[in-house]
């Protein structure tokens, strides 16, 4: 059964199931820095080792989403092999399927069978997400470009859109300055302060909409302004990690004292393009020096304060928390170290071992056998035998069948090539590098 906030809601608040960051099953971690019911959130959470930082600790900051919008023509012989994977792709042969990879450089992209939207390509690997149009388009973008959060976290926002200028001049001629079609900044912080119990008028803003979100009865965030221009969300990064897997953040938050067991938050500001541009964001050169004005405006459009009796709400104090994330370090970003980044989807450690493991485990148990060297041997010729016995039907044994499972998993984590295709494509990506 949800709780129910001690602050009525405005008829512009909704309770959503699901939090604004995708979060998962709730989260406990953390749970006793809330203050009491109903009080603003203050300083007066228990003792713990965030007291020594006045109740809230910034773990990182940075770009965590950026789309590049490139005009020109794309390469009429590049469209033609897009064409000709798109194709195998949507073959209902896994041998056909398999092939569907492009090679631009060295990057090993998985070929998708359907385009998105008006866009008739999509090539996606762990770097980039691209949607590609037409030789014959005359109105959309030759390449719609997402840079992924984890490129944008380990190398910095200027790296990794020269990176995606590279490697798009490789596809065609692009006609400059590259637009940005959104940019969202954010910042991950700990805090003693109860988020749930912030009353809606402690908030203030120029957006008309706000709404709550709850998962399994407990808060997992807030928005602010969704669907419009430039919009704001609050939210449990921790237990949205559960869902995404990101556990890349956790080596950053380490690196800056989190202890491994504190609920950390994240707030998260979107601006698309008609909000840049009026900021005067004109291009994706524009964007790397100007990350400490935009967050400085976002945060002055959404201000956390401590309401009074005075009417006017300008005149309310801005709360310590908010002060203390309105941080002025962005002129310093990339604050970390940069480290590589691997372009394949590859599966982590963790779901190779131990989620992987399932299987057999789970035929041990079957079979009543505790011995793992056993287990391994009698799983593998149960295999054999299942395999066999069904070759008749699918005409595949069981070698047959792990061979073409390998193929599909090394377009689909981004680690199969094409030998006849890779000199040519590192040629024009060495090109567009040039040009770039």
């Amino acid at each position: 059964m949800a709780r129910k906030s001690s602050q009525k809601p405005l008829a512009a608040e909704q309770r959503v199931e699901s939090g604004p960051g995708n979060a998962g099953p709730t989260d406990t971690r953390g749970s006793g820095s809330c203050v009491e019911t109903g009080a603003l959130p203050s300083n007066t959470a228990p003792a713990n080792y965030l007291e020594s930082v006045g109740g809230t600790r910034i773990l990182r900051f940075g770009v965590d989403s950026l789309y590049l919008s490139f005009r020109g023509q794309i390469n009429a012989s590049v469209a033609e092999q897009l064409e000709r994977l798109k194709t195998l792709a949507q073959s209902s042969e896994p041998e056909d399927t398999a092939q569907a990879v492009f090679e631009a450089g060295n990057h090993c992209f998985e070929v998708k069978p359907t385009g998105r939207g008006r866009y008739p390509f999509v090539l996606v690997d762990n770097w980039f997400h691209l949607q590609l149009s037409r030789p014959t388009s005359k109105m959309l973008p030759m390449v719609m470009v997402q840079i992924s959060s984890e490129l944008l976290t380990r190398s910095g926002v200027s790296l990794a859109i020269s990176a995606a200028r590279q490697l798009v001049a490789s596809l065609g001629h692009i006609q400059y300055p590259v637009s940005i079609s959104r940019a969202d900044l954010c910042m991950d912080f700990e805090t003693l302060h109860c988020l749930e119990n912030i009353p809606r008028s402690a908030w203030v803003t120029r957006a008309h909409n706000h709404q709550q979100y709850w998962d399994q009865g407990q808060y997992s965030g807030c928005t602010f302004g969704q669907g419009g221009d430039l919009m704001c969300r609050l939210y449990n990064k921790t237990l949205e990690i559960e869902k995404s897997k990101k556990t890349y953040l956790y080596d950053y938050w380490r690196e800056a004292g989190w202890p491994g067991d504190v609920t950390v938050w994240r707030l998260e500001f979107q601006f698309r393009r008609v909000v840049l541009k009026e900021l005067g964001i004109k291009d994706d050169l524009d964007l790397p020096t100007n990350l400490e004005g935009l967050w400085k405006y976002a945060m002055n459009w959404l201000r956390l304060t401590v309401p009074d009796a005075d009417t006017n709400q300008s005149r309310w104090e801005t709360h310590s928390m908010w002060v203390k994330l309105q941080d002025e370090r962005w002129h310093r970003y990339p604050l970390q170290p940069l480290f590589r980044v691997s372009k394949s989807r590859v599966p982590t450690d963790e779901r190779l071992f131990v989620h992987g493991l399932g299987s057999v485990t789970s035929f041990m148990a079957r079979e009543g056998i505790h011995d793992l060297e056993e287990g391994f041997r009698r799983f593998s010729e149960a295999a054999h035998a299942y395999h066999l016995s069904r070759s008749q039907r699918s005409k595949k044994t069981l070698t047959g069948y792990v061979k073409e499972k390998v193929k599909l998993k090394s377009r689909k984590y981004n680690q199969l090539r094409d030998p006849a295709n890779r000199e040519a494509r590192a040629k024009a990506y060495k090109k567009g590098k040039e040009e770039g």
